[in-house]
């Protein structure tokens, strides 16, 4: 189970580094769009992260003292940070460019996003 949390954990980190890495891309750029893999990036760290939290419910049965469970409230707020994310990412993937406010808004997400995860214990 410790294997399967940390494999999960290292895609969790690699997909949100590709979401900021794809955003941070499209800062110098006049015309910006929402690059092709942003929302597959998004559900890859949805996925990742729903079984990172399973694989810890496992962990925490087996030992409590030494896998303590996770604070919900933080995650149903990355949760839904995640989500609204998602949402507009699949609203403007199909647009031939997005607003600077649309831009901003993805990454203050994903900067929100990454602030959630710092105060996760």
């Amino acid at each position: 189970m410790k294997a399967l949390a940390a494999t999960f954990f290292v895609i969790h980190i690699l997909s949100i580094a590709g979401i900021v890495i794809l955003l941070l891309m499209q800062a110098g750029k006049s015309i910006k769009v929402v690059p092709k893999g942003l929302t597959h990036l998004g559900l890859t760290a949805l996925v990742a992260g729903v079984v990172m939290v399973g694989a810890r419910q496992a962990q925490h049965h087996q030992n409590a003292t030494m896998y303590p469970t996770y604070n919900y409230g933080i995650l149903a707020a990355k949760l839904g940070v995640l989500v609204i994310f998602l949402v507009v990412a699949y609203k403007h993937a199909k647009s031939e460019a997005i607003t600077r406010a649309t831009w901003v808004t993805l990454l203050g997400l994903i900067v929100i996003n990454i602030g959630l995860a710092g105060s996760l214990k």
